[in-house]
């Protein structure tokens, strides 16, 4: 049974024609029980393609094409948690290098660190073999492919083949089996998906127009020879690669390593430095009961219940680093006179109120609570803070950028 490893969505810039929902679909009518999208240099489509393919019981593997500094690409496929941490690290180190979006490149040093829990695909045209082989043969190609095992690991690389009947490929392709059987690496087949359906071949085709700046009339051969990169079914996959049946079946021996899936994603908030010795409950706890007898009193039960209501569940919900986090910043403000009022739902929570973040009192005015947190509605709370335009805001997103590092904030 096939499995497709290697597709690209519509967030792979002008270089993909599909959604990510028309992919997940496609594959669940194909009967494939799970698929890999790996977008340009970032995991874009990800979240889209995990939601849809979650809904119809196709398993979602998360991946990207990452570009190196000599212009081919890394397609890289997450096994593990850890995989896609260093996913996101590699990509996010490749754009700040330049600053400037779409020029970011991967520096093979880069790799060095960053290479547990990722799978390594020897690439199609755009892969790091094409490159090699192009340049220098199957000398060539066997060094990069040797290269690639010291940096992820002999168990970590798969030979990609491909067909689209085009005869270059197919020179390719013996080449990196060739290569494969040296080395005694797997062959994996994929077929490069850039469209779910064959129809959207054409939609393609004027996004390459649009992305090299010429019209359908002169593209020429910067157009796709044929509509075959959509995503093929398990038996024409299986007829296409009769003469290598293990390069099908190695594409489910992989699918079944890749654990990870945004499921386990597991985010977790930024932690506020608290006192030694003291947790962040703790902490948040201490700040909201001083915060009820400034604004309550010491004597108000009502205010007290309600308090203790909403810190059982923002320990339940293990949330109290965003708020702590939040009242820092207000905090901050304040010490400074730049005017801060947080508003919204947020104005529904007592803890919120005890904290100085918002300026209503909900208790008195019985507010609901659970329309700004609640476990059954499984979202983050939003507290939303109103600053002045100018150079007060910008000091309180420069103590932000200070506070929590400048890869751990954004304005």
């Amino acid at each position: 049974m096939y499995t497709e490893l290697h597709a690209r969505s519509a967030f792979s810039f002008l270089e993909g024609a599909s959604v990510p929902e028309e992919l997940a679909a496609a594959c669940s009518a194909h009967g494939m029980s799970a698929m890999a999208v790996l977008d340009r240099d970032g995991v874009y489509g990800a979240p889209r393609f995990y939601l849809a393919a979650n809904k119809i019981h196709v398993k979602a593997h998360i991946g990207a094409e990452v570009t190196s500094a000599f212009g081919w690409r890394y397609p890289l496929l997450v096994k593990s948690r850890e995989g896609y941490q260093n996913l996101c690290r590699l990509i996010t180190r490749m754009k700040l290098r330049t600053g400037r979006k779409g020029e970011g490149r991967l520096e093979r040093d880069d790799l060095a660190g960053l290479h547990a829990g990722l799978i390594c695909l020897t690439g199609g045209e755009e892969g790091p073999l094409a490159a090699a082989l192009a340049s220098g043969g199957i000398a060539q190609g066997t060094e990069c492919v040797r290269q690639l095992c010291d940096l992820f690991g002999r168990k970590n690389v798969y030979v990609e083949l491909q067909r689209h009947y085009c005869r270059e490929e197919e020179a390719r392709n013996q080449a990196s089996v060739e290569i494969a059987c040296k080395l005694s690496l797997p062959l994996l087949a994929t077929n490069a998906v850039c469209y779910a359906t064959p129809d959207q071949h054409e939609l393609l085709d004027v996004f390459t127009c649009i992305r090299n700046h010429h019209v359908l009339a002169t593209a020429g051969r910067l157009l796709c020879l044929n509509p075959e990169r959509h995503l093929k079914s398990p038996p024409e996959m299986e007829r296409l690669f009769a003469d290598m049946p293990e390069a099908i079946a190695n594409t489910q021996e992989l699918s079944a390593r890749l654990d990870f899936t945004l499921k386990d994603l597991g985010y977790e908030f930024p932690k506020y430095p608290t006192p030694q010795g003291c947790s962040q409950m703790q902490f948040l706890r201490e700040r909201a009961y001083d915060g009820m007898r400034d604004r309550y009193g010491s004597e108000n039960e009502k205010a007290r219940k309600q308090i203790d209501r909403e810190l059982a569940l923002i320990e339940k919900l293990d949330l109290p680093g965003y708020f702590l986090i939040v009242w820092d910043i207000v905090r901050f403000c304040r010490e400074r006179n730049i005017l801060v009022q947080g508003r919204g739902s947020a104005a529904n929570s007592a803890v919120c109120f005890a904290l100085g973040i918002t300026a209503v009192d909900p208790v008195g005015m019985e507010l609901l609570f659970e329309r700004f947190l609640s476990e059954e509605r499984g979202e983050w709370p939003d507290i939303d803070l109103d600053l002045p335009s100018g150079d007060q805001r910008e000091g309180a997103i420069q103590y932000v950028y200070e506070r929590y590092g400048k890869l751990g904030a954004r304005p």
